[in-house]
């Protein structure tokens, strides 16, 4: 018998059973994350590590199964969420504190703005789940997926228009990812410098937009949403808010138009619609400005991974969603009268920053 060949039918077999188990480790992590176990350590102090005992004297409950609460920990540290440290003291096996990875999970602002606990809540979702669950019937059937499963008849937007608790964690998970983003996107692109007025489309409560005017004070900022989405945004600095469907009008004019993971949202043909109502409203030459995936083989198989990932987020939940090439980006582009400028973005990321001049 082939030695070999049997290690690497073992580790095929041990990479497959891998894959069957995958779905432990999101919600897992959500268990972390609804428990605080990242910001119970980090109140203890930064360097410390805790044993089991000790957090759960932390936990909301009287009696806590420390049973589980013990394999649970262990399972956070295997994730490099957590560093498993050996115990010193009698009777106590190990102690856990807290890893780099550990900052993205603090479910505190004030530990960490820029937290992806809300990003993590939403991946699972029962709603969300429930539309995994169902992925199939969009290959046999097409269609849209959320709609025949988890929104009971709705659309993923009117779901969330209709469910209160769903619209806050979607919202919220946005954020996350707006915060994540906005970082990235300001540094590397330096084409808001020379924008005065800039309108934000989809841009929820103003979150990005007030990023932007923090880097650029000069720039006056509208922030363009749907009538209850702009109904619950907070007053910002240098922020108007003006509601509207960009479906039905046309943006706010401004000198310059800014779009932050909104049209993989659409297929081409409503997308064409958005970007000519965009066209009107702003100069000749003027600026749109999209934060968007692209989509691109030679950047290395874990972007190829990543990209496939947002792309599949879309296939589950909106029926003409999706991420675009270059390629299809420039033809996208061109369609609605605007000539592709420039794509720039950090090594290592999905989202770029695209940059089209109206001709």
């Amino acid at each position: 018998m082939n030695m070999e060949s049997v290690k690497d039918e073992v580790a095929l077999r041990a990479s497959a059973i891998s894959l069957a188990f995958s779905l432990e480790s999101p919600f897992l992590l959500r268990c972390a994350l609804r428990l605080k176990i990242p910001d119970i350590i980090w109140k203890a102090g930064r360097d410390v590590s805790l044993s089991v005992q000790q957090i759960a004297a932390q936990l909301p409950s009287e009696d806590p199964d420390l049973g589980a609460l013990s394999r649970i920990l262990s399972y956070l540290s295997t994730m490099g969420i957590l560093q498993a440290v050996k115990a010193e003291e009698e009777g106590i096996n190990m102690k856990y504190g807290l890893t780099n990875l550990s900052k993205s999970y603090f479910t505190s602002e004030d530990i960490n703005p820029r937290s992806l606990v809300p990003l993590v809540l939403l991946q699972t979702h029962p709603a969300y789940v429930t539309a995994w669950a169902n992925i199939h019937e969009r290959v046999l059937h097409g269609g849209d997926n959320w709609k025949k499963s988890s929104g009971n008849g709705k659309d993923f937007w009117s779901f969330a228009g209709s469910d209160p608790k769903f619209s806050a964690i979607f919202n919220a998970g946005m954020v996350a990812v707006t915060k994540a983003t906005m970082e990235d996107v300001l540094a590397v692109y330096d084409g808001f410098k020379d924008v005065n007025t800039l309108v934000d489309v989809g841009g929820g409560h103003g979150d990005a937009l007030s990023l932007i005017i923090d880097a650029y004070p000069h720039i006056q900022g509208i922030n363009f949403d749907l009538p209850q989405v702009i109904a619950t945004a907070p007053t910002l600095p240098g922020v108007q808010h003006i509601s509207g469907s960009l479906f039905e009008t046309a943006a706010p004019s401004a000198d310059a138009i800014f779009m932050k993971n909104f049209l993989h949202s659409w297929n081409d043909e409503d997308c064409i619609k958005l970007l000519n109502n965009c066209y009107h409203s702003v100069p000749h030459k003027g600026k749109l400005i999209l934060s968007e995936a692209v989509l691109d083989l030679t950047e290395g198989y874990d972007m190829i991974e990543s990209a496939n990932i947002v792309d599949a987020v879309m296939l589950n939940c909106l029926p003409g969603g999706g991420e675009r090439t270059r390629k299809q980006w420039t033809e996208l582009l061109q369609a609605a009268g605007f000539s592709l400028s420039k794509i720039v973005g950090r090594k290592g990321t999905v989202t770029k920053v695209i940059e089209a001049i109206k001709c």
